[in-house]
């Protein structure tokens, strides 16, 4: 999988960096969470499309817009 380093979001490209790394080694479609059904192949694509969008996300603290809707569900911690 290709690098995050040249991310707009340094946070997040060192975070998908570290991600990337747990997850190349894994057998292909092994289930990761058998309560949810994640498997290595749902990483995968989510680290796929990061890595195509890495130059898009804005920043932390940059100021820039946020569309109003997420395109993906929200999750919540508590």
């Amino acid at each position: 999988m290709a690098a995050f380093d040249d991310s707009d979001d340094p946070l997040l490209g060192a975070a998908c960096n570290r991600l990337a790394a747990w997850v190349e080694p894994l057998p292909a479609g092994i289930v990761i969470d058998p309560a949810s059904g994640l498997t290595e192949q749902d990483l995968a694509l989510i680290l796929r499309h990061l890595h195509a969008t890495r130059h898009t996300v804005p920043a932390a603290g940059s100021g820039a817009p946020r569309p109003a809707r997420a395109s993906v569900p929200l999750t919540a911690r508590d």
